[in-house]
Order: C-alpha cells, then sequence, then structure tokens
C-alpha cells in the first residue's frame, strides 16, 4: 500500500452484510467501517455473530450477501485465497499452527502472498517471546505463545487488515506498536 493513501482511507467496508450456514440466516444486515491504522474490536456474547463476521469477511461462510469492500475493491463473489491476496488475514481461535514443527518452521511455512508483508525481523521484534522460542516445537510452547504464533503466521504474509477471533488483552498494545507504520 502506498504511503500517499491518506490516514482516513478506509481499508475495509462492509455494508448490509447477511451470511448464511445453509438454510440458517445468521447474520442480518451488518454495517462496518474500518479506516487506515484503526483498531476495531467486535463485542457481543457467544453466539451473537462475531465469528461468523470475521468468517464473511474472507468468505469462509456458507453463503453471504451485501458488500465487503477491501481498499476499495468489491469482494463479495472473490474467492477466500484472493482476499488474503488483498492484504486480509485471518487467525481463528483454534490457532492453526503446526505442533510438530518449530516456531522458525512455523513462521516460514505460510506462502508469500504479497511482497509488502512482515519480515522475520520485524515479527521477532514485536513477538520477543517467539524470537526466544524460535527452535522450540509448538507442543513445548504455553497457550499464550501458540497464540502470539498464529498471529505472527498472519502477519508475515499480509499486512493491510487482520482479523482475529479471540485476542487476549494484553495483544492491543502489540497492536498498536506494531501497526504505527500502516
Amino acid at each position: 500500500m502506498s504511503d500517499s493513501i491518506k490516514p482516513n482511507y478506509e481499508q475495509l467496508k462492509v455494508t448490509d452484510l447477511h451470511a448464511f450456514y445453509g438454510e440458517s440466516h445468521i447474520l442480518h444486515g451488518i454495517d462496518l467501517l474500518v479506516r487506515r491504522g484503526e483498531l476495531v474490536t467486535l463485542l457481543g456474547r457467544n453466539g451473537a455473530g462475531r465469528s461468523t463476521t470475521l468468517k464473511s469477511i474472507m468468505n469462509m461462510v456458507g453463503s453471504r450477501t451485501g458488500s465487503i469492500m477491501i481498499n476499495g475493491r468489491e469482494t463479495i463473489d472473490t474467492q477466500a485465497h484472493h482476499i488474503a491476496r488483498l492484504g486480509v488475514g485471518y487467525c481463528p481461535e483454534e490457532r492453526g499452527i503446526f505442533a510438530s514443527l518449530n516456531v522458525e518452521e512455523n513462521l516460514l511455512l505460510p506462502p508469500t502472498v504479497r511482497s509488502d508483508g512482515v519480515s522475520l525481523e520485524e515479527i521477532y521484534a514485536m513477538f520477543p517471546n517467539l524470537y526466544e522460542r524460535r527452535f522450540s516445537q509448538g507442543t513445548r510452547l504455553s497457550g499464550g505463545e501458540q497464540q502470539m504464533l498464529a498471529m505472527a503466521r498472519i502477519c508475515e504474509p499480509v499486512q493491510t487488515c487482520c482479523c482475529w477471533t479471540k485476542l487476549p488483552k494484553v495483544w492491543p498494545l502489540l497492536l498498536c506498536k506494531s501497526w504505527q507504520k500502516c
């Protein structure tokens, strides 16, 4: 993304989003706007649709209608792997790390989908614990370290917008520090 883009640039704009799992109508007209540099949180009780909203943005639900604009491009009919190429990453609560691989192998595994992603050195600067544990297997990491690794895995190939289903309390501080350049 060019530095000439204005700070109030709309990176993500969701309008009248409806999502369905089979015949079940799950989301009913969600509107959401995320500008460049913002950290936005979805709040709600269990079953309110927070995870489904994020999965809908990534096109990981049965079907969806409405409008999802990413960096000014309509993506409602775009496949999930093409959405990742637009700079959007998704980190599910389940983490999805490879337990038999060490930290560094996990970080090197995701394919490069954009040339402007975060470098391995920048990831280690954001997550010093991962640098210290870079040769430890995934099974030897604490739950918090596994979540850091899962977050770091989506930071490397993408940098525009990251979506997490569950974010531990201390990480908004890391994110604000990390995404200052965005």
